[in-house]
């Protein structure tokens, strides 16, 4: 898998966690899924992504009041 390929796949795991992040009733659910998140935000980072340095505002939040 090349970095290209690694970047579109941690991407897609995000948008899957942001789902379940909305979806889940948990308090405890999500804090663990918002550490997660935050874990493959990094892992952007470090494929040199730019990634927003506030994930858990999301891109969505950013793009309304850009």
């Amino acid at each position: 898998m090349n970095d290209a390929q690694q970047i579109a796949t941690l991407r897609e795991l995000r948008a899957q966690l942001a789902r379940l992040i909305a979806a889940t009733p948990e308090p405890q659910i999500e804090a663990i899924l918002r550490s997660a998140d935050m874990e493959l935000h990094w892992a952007l980072w470090n494929l040199g992504e730019v990634v927003e340095h506030r994930p858990e505002i999301g891109p969505q939040l950013l793009e309304n009041h850009g």
